[in-house]
């Protein structure tokens, strides 16, 4: 079974409102991206983008695997 798009994302900063992304493939990828492009997140939701089912909660310090 593939994994295309599995995933939406919100994530959540210090003194913003959170931004989401209702398309995410690979979690690791989505990482690099966060830490490049918006550094000041703090953790994110992971939800199941077809069913928009809660899937797991990700801090900084985690370390993400590729596929929940």
């Amino acid at each position: 079974m593939g994994h295309k798009n599995d995933y939406s994302v919100i994530a959540f900063f210090d003194n913003q409102k959170p931004k989401k992304w209702g398309f995410a493939h690979k979690l690791t990828t989505f990482r690099i991206f966060l830490d490049t492009k918006h550094s000041e997140w703090i953790y994110i939701n992971v939800y199941d983008r077809r069913t928009k089912a809660f899937i797991k909660r990700l801090n900084k310090e985690d370390v993400f695997p590729e596929f929940l």
